[in-house]
């Protein structure tokens, strides 16, 4: 399972462009001095933003206190204060008032390194909005649809010659109240998936009985988590695996740990890319949005067997053996030396 979290991890690394990686809550960082190799040494930028990082605070007063000597400077276009040619062992706070309320930064000690520290003020538009959020996420459902998240993906996994199977899937309500669909999302597994069951982390919501799996509303805004492993047995080189959605996949992607040097084609997949995770090789597919009830169709090659052709050649010739003696001993041949 530790395998299979690495590898959930590194396909959404690999997925998504480090500039669409989501950025940390403005909140939890405010008035945290963070060390900066773009900020020279000796030197603390201070930036002022109301709410969110897009929304700066431009020509705004930063109250700076230097080894307990107060200055002011105001904000640039961008909504930062830099100060530079500090030496090593200085002191150095920020403060600023937005809207009536007073920030103030940690104390910061110069350093080998410069530093950045983000002033972040409230924004009355965003907790309005927050606070209808959250009051229409507790009321009435109303009708409405899911699609599985761009998050979602299917993972193979090859352990002890065994091919195991994984469902990361991510239901996505965008709406901002609760969603009901007009009945539950059932997933039925390929008929001949052995051992199936729900992982850690699924939702409440999430039931398995005899390969299908029920996902019953209503859909809280955002995700509803359901993730499933089963084994796929196979008697050849490539196994074949072919699942039908109940609801429209935003995008197909497909994670294969290349052990014993495994591969992966599929109609629905445009994209491969290879990586690596703790020295396990990787392979990740990808592809556009597929519709509800159209099928992800997947083929894994690459997978170790053993041919069945002597076994069963070897079975003929003991069966043709033991026919002869058969022969021999009760055939017609038998019965005249007999009489």
């Amino acid at each position: 399972m530790t395998r299979v979290l690495a590898c959930t991890i590194l396909a959404a690394v690999v997925a998504a462009p480090a500039a669409a990686q989501q950025m940390p809550n403005p909140k939890e960082i405010s008035g945290v001095p963070l060390p900066a190799a773009d900020v020279p040494a000796g030197s603390v930028s201070v930036r002022v933003v109301r709410g969110a990082f897009t929304n700066n605070v431009t020509s705004h007063p930063v109250e700076l206190t230097i080894d307990g000597k107060k200055t002011t400077k105001t904000t640039d276009d961008q909504g930062r204060v830099l100060v530079s040619g500090l030496k090593p062992g200085t002191t150095l706070r920020a403060a600023t008032v937005v809207d009536g309320e007073r920030i103030e930064s940690q104390e910061i000690t110069i350093g080998a390194s410069g530093f950045r520290v983000v002033l972040v003020g409230a924004d009355p538009e965003a907790e309005k909005r927050a606070a209808e959020d959250k009051a229409l996420a507790e009321g009435p459902a109303v009708k409405g649809a899911v699609v599985f998240g761009p998050e979602s993906r299917v993972i193979a996994e090859l352990a002890d010659d065994r091919l195991n199977i994984f469902y990361v899937l991510d239901v996505l309500n965008t709406a901002r109240t609760p969603i009901d669909t007009g009945g539950p999302l059932v997933i039925d597994l390929p008929h001949d998936a052995r051992s199936a069951s729900l992982m850690q982390g699924s939702s409440f919501q999430a039931t398995l009985t005899a390969g299908r799996i029920t996902v019953t509303g209503p859909f809280s805004p955002g995700t509803t988590s359901v993730q499933v492993g089963y084994e796929l047995p196979y008697d050849g080189p490539v196994a074949h695996v072919e699942q039908v959605w109940p609801a429209p996949l935003e995008q197909v992607t497909v994670l294969v740990t290349q052990t014993g040097g495994l591969d992966l084609q599929s109609p629905q997949i445009t994209n491969k890319q290879a990586g690596s995770d703790q020295g396990q090789n990787l392979l990740l597919g990808s592809g556009p949005p597929l519709p509800a009830g159209r099928p992800l169709a997947i083929d894994i090659s690459g997978l170790p067997y053993h041919a069945t052709w002597p076994r069963n050649v070897a079975l003929l010739l003991s069966a043709c053996v033991l026919s002869a003696g058969l022969w021999a001993g009760f055939g017609p041949g038998s019965r005249r030396r007999v009489a």
